[in-house]
């Protein structure tokens, strides 16, 4: 095992128990309460041991290991031991001396809990489970401590940490190796060139397609589309639709992806072949859902901006016409009257009429009155439609992705295949029982011509508006991508959950449905019971003379600079811990810890690594940017305010503020000049030219941020609302 594949911290693996020193009462009585029979069974052993055993007892319950040093208990727990057995305060824990009756002890604990020690029998079992649970994609540090909760349900005493850690090594390096030979051969010799020929640069193009692949999307326009069509197109062209999908678990296939993303075309062809084929095929999957899924954002985003700008001059020309309308009626009015007026007898001669009205005055007003009319009806259809050149640069080519749809939505997908075919030269015109329920009422005025036949332009302009209504609503959908897919992949089938619900129970250690009654009753005794027992164990406040005194920490001094700042947080909450590369091994670059902190600060402050480097002695650029590249990312960012947050529940003065149950939301909008997908117009503070970003944050009733977004203003936030309250990963109960 090389220290790069360790993937345990030395606190982890040298001082497997950290010891709470600040915890609730709660939790005290939750951990630390022995039973009738636990109290009974602890009597049975001389006065002077009986603490240790049951500190002894108690730990393995919780823990699944002894504690070496007993010393290091809370004095809290100590004295709530004590207590309960019936003992005379102490600071102090008595142990036997001699190791006959020190292992005489242990063994005797394991007897009662029903635990057993960990041997080869335990050994091969956890190899199976091991291997299981590492074919389905979990990571060595998530498999260490899952392993350990298994052991812990299945009453086996836990070994030392590093024979844990060897143990998921050995299984992982298998579990990968085969799965990459598996991914191999099943790869055909076309992919396996087509790869190849991604990781080269083109003529004209200093680029490797792999990395374009890695680009996030400019803003929706007909080149940009057309760029991330002919993308799309290039990927499918390998041949990577053919490949058997299922082989590689979703969140596996996740991780290799996020995994190939940091490394360069020339990392790539470093790796032995079957790595670097089983990487590339996993890097092609997820990229082509990411394309799809942005693909859908474009057209959505461009569609929105194509009606915008249509109404816009839409509305520009309709308050120019009203304004000659109503000039153009008081002349027609005027006309009304003189023929109302003339008198029966006297015939009517057009110069007569002239004589009185401006002839071109009038026939002005007229043409007004007729192009206020067609504006009315279907001035913004005919606007639209002066864009549909534009719309079938990119559309033909869009209509082509392999949509599905929903029960109810059959029309839709007939007049996909309707545009298809039309495209093709199979059909040369739209059939006369071509579906137009789709159609916005906007261009209805406009569908069909004189003779009754439907206008191709306006249809299609229609369906592109509808596809762009029916992918948000999940009415049509694209199984190959992420997001927009089909709303029934999303949910938990009858069959699916008939095999997890026993395990879903177990491991979050919940109740079975029949026995929740008992299960509650049987809780809320307890928590009376403990309580009861709370009642004036309290020490932060005391009556003197008569007064409610209350204790003082002195107040800490306000840290001079920013990075002691971070430093001093880092040495309360350990934040930086979290900052480990996607492979979590804990090797790390040489100054690792003060380029951590200096590329923090460059980004926060927005300085940049070039004036960061030049700030700090013995960080460089190359530095800086290998931190931003494999340590600084988001998952890396959200575990870090995570462990803040926290944190700073756990303080007393937080509880002064809130519970840490209710939370508010908001966002904040900044102008933007990058062109980027996410970026959209926001008119009432940047007007109709400038495009703007939002920051969305979610603040607890404690003050602490635990989620922050960065989102596009087009939608509605009640969204992001639920996002940041679903993705919660704090202790917050919010």
């Amino acid at each position: 095992m090389t220290a790069k594949e360790q993937f345990l911290t030395n606190q982890q693996r040298y001082q497997p128990l950290m010891l709470p020193q600040r915890f609730s009462d709660e939790e005290m009585v939750r951990d630390w309460t022995m039973s009738r029979r636990d109290c009974q069974v602890v009597n049975k052993y001389r006065k002077q041991y009986r603490l240790g055993f049951a500190i002894q007892l108690c730990a393995m319950r919780l823990y699944g290991r002894f504690l070496s040093q007993l010393h290091d208990l809370s004095p809290r727990v100590i004295s709530y031991l004590s207590s309960q057995l019936d003992l005379p305060p102490t600071l102090t824990v008595d142990v036997p001396e001699r190791e006959a009756t020190l292992l005489e002890h242990r063994n005797n604990i394991l007897k009662y809990l029903g635990f057993q020690r960990f041997d080869d029998k335990v050994e091969a079992d956890l190899d199976r489970w091991i291997e299981e649970h590492a074919r389905q994609g979990l990571l060595p540090d998530e498999l260490f401590h899952r392993a350990e909760r298994y052991l812990l349900l299945n009453r086996i005493m836990l070994p030392g940490p590093s024979t844990i850690e060897r143990q998921i090594i050995r299984i992982c390096n298998q579990v990968h190796t085969q799965l990459f030979e598996q991914v191999f051969d099943q790869m055909s010799p076309e992919l396996r060139g087509a790869i190849d020929d991604l990781l080269q640069t083109t003529d004209g193009n200093q680029r490797t397609y792999f990395n374009q692949l890695k680009e996030y999307p400019p803003a929706a326009k007909i080149s940009s589309l057309k760029r991330y069509l002919e993308r799309y197109d290039n990927l499918v062209a390998t041949g990577i639709n053919e490949f058997e999908e299922k082989v590689i678990d979703t969140a596996f296939l996740h991780y290799l992806y996020r995994l190939t993303k940091r490394y360069s075309a020339k990392d790539m062809k470093r790796f032995k072949d079957h790595k670097r084929y089983a990487l590339m095929v996993c890097f092609l999957l997820e990229s082509r859902k990411i394309l799809l899924d942005n693909l859908v954002k474009m057209h959505d985003q461009y569609m929105t901006e194509l009606c915008r700008q249509t109404r816009n001059s839409h509305d520009k020309k309709h308050k120019e016409f009203r304004k000659r309308q109503k000039k153009a009626i008081d002349a027609v009015l005027d006309t009304t009257h003189v023929l109302l007026e003339w008198p029966d007898e006297q015939p009517l001669y057009k110069n007569d009429l002239w004589q009185r009205i401006d002839e071109k005055h009038l026939l002005a007003s007229i043409e007004d009155l007729h192009i206020f009319k067609l504006l009315e009806e279907r001035g913004y259809c005919d606007l639209l439609l002066t864009r549909y050149p534009s719309l079938r640069k990119y559309f033909s080519d869009f209509i082509r992705l392999p949509f599905e749809v929903a029960k109810g939505s059959g029309p839709l997908i007939k007049a996909i295949q309707f545009v298809r075919q039309l495209d093709d030269g199979d059909l040369k015109k739209l059939p006369e029982n071509t579906s137009t329920a789709f159609i916005p009422r906007e261009l209805r005025r406009s569908l069909k011509d004189q003779t009754g036949n439907i206008n191709r332009n306006v249809w299609e302009m229609g369906l592109a508006l509808a596809m762009k209504d029916a992918l948000r609503s999940g009415d049509l959908y694209l199984p190959q991508s992420k997001q927009h897919v089909s709303f029934w992949d999303l949910t938990l089938n009858e069959p699916n959950w008939d095999e997890t619900k026993h395990t879903v129970y177990t491991e979050l250690q919940q109740p079975l449905p029949h026995e929740v009654r008992s299960a509650i009753s049987s809780q809320f005794h307890e928590a009376v019971s403990a309580a009861q027992k709370l009642f004036g164990l309290d020490n932060f406040a005391e009556i003197h003379n008569g007064r409610l005194k209350l204790k003082r920490d002195d107040k800490l001094d306000v840290p001079d600079k920013v990075n002691q700042l971070l430093m001093e947080v880092d040495q309360m909450t350990h934040y930086s811990r979290h900052f480990v590369p996607i492979q979590h091994h804990q090797s790390r670059p040489k100054n690792f810890y003060k380029s951590l902190m200096a590329a923090i600060i460059s980004q926060a402050t927005n300085l940049g690594v070039v004036s960061m480097s030049n700030s700090v002695n013995g960080v460089t650029v190359d530095m800086l940017r290998h931190i931003l590249q494999y340590y600084i990312r988001e998952e890396t960012l959200i575990n870090a305010s995570a462990e803040i947050v926290n944190q700073h529940h756990e303080l007393p003065l937080s509880a002064v503020y809130g519970s840490g149950t209710l939370s508010s939301s908001d966002a904040q909008r900044f102008k933007i000049r990058a062109d980027s997908l996410l970026a959209s117009y926001y008119p009432r503070y940047y007007g109709y030219y400038e495009k703007a970003i939002g920051i969305y944050t979610h603040v607890s009733d404690q003050y602490s941020v635990f989620s922050t977004k960065i989102i596009s203003c087009s939608p509605r936030e009640a969204l992001y609302v639920l996002d940041g309250l679903l993705e919660n990963n704090t202790i917050l109960k919010i």
